[in-house]
C-alpha cells in the first residue's frame, strides 16, 4: 500500500513538472506605432519592437517616441478600447503579444494617445 502511494505521488510531481514545461509564457509587452484599418482589422503599423513590460508601473514612452518598421494585427475587445477612435493616430498599446507565421498579433490590453497624426 505504501508503495502505491510513492508511485502515486511520483506520478503527480512527474505530471507537474512536464504541465509547467509544457505551459507557454505570455508576458504584456507594449509597442508605440500608428493605428490603421485594413478591411475588417485593425493594425498597428510603424510599430516599435514590442518590449516586455517587466516592472509593475512601467515607464511610459512619450509622443517623441521614434516610430518602428513594424506590424502588429490587433485583436480582443478592440471596441472596449475605442480603437476606431484613434484611425491614424499615433498611440501606445499594451497586450499579450502571439508569433504566428504569417502575423503578430496584439491581444490588447490598453491603449493610450499619444498624437492626432501619425509622425
Amino acid at each position: 500500500m505504501i508503495q502505491t502511494g510513492m508511485r502515486l505521488a511520483v506520478a503527480v510531481v512527474a505530471l507537474g513538472v512536464v504541465a509547467a514545461n509544457a505551459a507557454q509564457r505570455m508576458p504584456l509587452m507594449m509597442s508605440v506605432g500608428c493605428v490603421v484599418q485594413e478591411g475588417e482589422q485593425w493594425w498597428i503599423v510603424s510599430a516599435t519592437e514590442p518590449v516586455e513590460i517587466t516592472e509593475e508601473v512601467s515607464p511610459e514612452p512619450d509622443v517623441s517616441t521614434p516610430l518602428g518598421e513594424g506590424r502588429l494585427r490587433l485583436i480582443g475587445t478592440l471596441d472596449e478600447f475605442g480603437v476606431s477612435n484613434h484611425t491614424g493616430h499615433k498611440v501606445r498599446v499594451k497586450g499579450i503579444r502571439i508569433k504566428g507565421n504569417d502575423e503578430t498579433r496584439l491581444n490588447l490590453t490598453s491603449l493610450r494617445h499619444l498624437l492626432p497624426a501619425c509622425e
